[in-house]
């Protein structure tokens, strides 16, 4: 792999998630997509909690699902997925998921539902370090990654005649990152989602 590449697989999913976003959201509103690991953590969030979603996308699956007394707060590399997320909560902005624009301490909670597996797999463990910094001590989070370690890219992803990439480790590497970062895996379990993937959804504790 050339030294470019995480710029690279960073251009392509920008470029992916721009150009087929309507695609995308037609996509995700024909979903059943319910998660069963993020519901549990919407549910047991504190009053006036403070939620990152990060790789917000359009904001559905989090951004639009929490309590009304949330503070929801988003970050995608996509610029159209930003627009669109900006919709559905005020805090909304355009930002590396390896480099989070937060203070320590910042959040009750945080998610990255399907996202981190768009992130160069070598740079996992820097965003789940970033994920345990920003995290209140004691506060919880939901990610979504992969089993087997993969890295790779659909030319025609959804029909849409758009490119998209993605990258992981596998999952005894992401326990490691995790545990290295400070964060307890509290549950875990294997979900399908409605484009066709399967994933494993892991429920993390800062420590």
């Amino acid at each position: 792999m050339s030294d470019d590449a995480p710029g690279d697989l960073r251009r392509r999913v920008m470029e992916g998630y721009d150009g087929l976003a309507d695609v995308y959201a037609d996509q995700r509103a024909a979903g059943t997509d319910d998660p069963d690991l993020l519901a549990r953590l919407l549910a047991a969030l504190p009053e006036n909690g403070r939620v990152l979603d990060a790789g917000c996308g359009a904001g559905d699956l989090v951004l639009e699902s929490l309590p009304a007394d949330a503070t929801g707060v988003g970050i995608d590399i996509s610029r159209e997925q930003v627009e669109r997320a900006r919709t559905r909560a005020d805090g909304v902005a355009r930002a590396d998921m390896t480099r989070l624009p937060f203070a320590a301490d910042s959040f009750d909670a945080v998610t990255a539902m399907y996202s981190v597996i768009h992130v160069p797999a070598a740079e996992h463990g820097a965003f789940y370090a970033e994920l345990a910094r920003v995290l209140r001590p004691g506060g919880d989070a939901v990610v979504v990654t992969g089993h087997d370690a993969w890295a790779g890219a659909n030319d025609d992803w959804l029909d849409a005649d758009v490119e998209m990439a993605w990258s992981w480790p596998d999952l005894e590497t992401t326990r490691e990152l995790l545990g290295d970062a400070g964060l307890e895996i509290v549950s875990e379990e294997d979900v399908a989602d409605s484009l066709g993937g399967s994933f494993r959804h892991l429920r993390l504790r800062q420590s």
